[in-house]
């Protein structure tokens, strides 16, 4: 399925939606961008991205188009609700950003944790 993002129509429009800055604020501009395993630099941001995206689409490369533009930043975490149909099943997410560009911003597929508890 097709990531909706800011350049959707306003009635399918889903773009993430940060929750709350990294703890030190904007922290540069070196560090992550680089060496995305190095503390220090850019990420920490928190976003929320509900969909019925499904977990294997949301770690492909540049998944959110328009990222860049949101200002995600590598080394975000990106979490939410995977949904498969209104109110039918429900998979939760965590991941991390690894990669933008103008293209888009990309989670790492060894970050990504899922569960299905309910």
């Amino acid at each position: 399925m097709a990531y909706s993002g800011t350049t959707a129509g306003s009635t399918s429009a889903n773009p993430p939606r940060k929750l709350m800055d990294g703890i030190a604020g904007n922290q540069g501009t070196t560090g992550m961008t680089t060496a995305p395993n190095v503390p220090g630099g850019q990420g920490g941001a928190i976003w929320v991205y509900n969909s019925t995206n499904l977990t294997t689409d949301l770690v492909a490369s540049n998944f959110f188009t328009d990222g860049k533009y949101l200002g995600m930043r590598p080394g975000d975490l990106v979490m939410g609700a995977q949904f498969s149909s209104a109110g039918s099943s429900v998979t939760s997410y965590w991941g991390v950003i690894t990669g933008v560009s103008t293209s888009g911003a990309s989670l790492s597929t060894g970050s990504v944790m899922t569960s299905t508890f309910g």
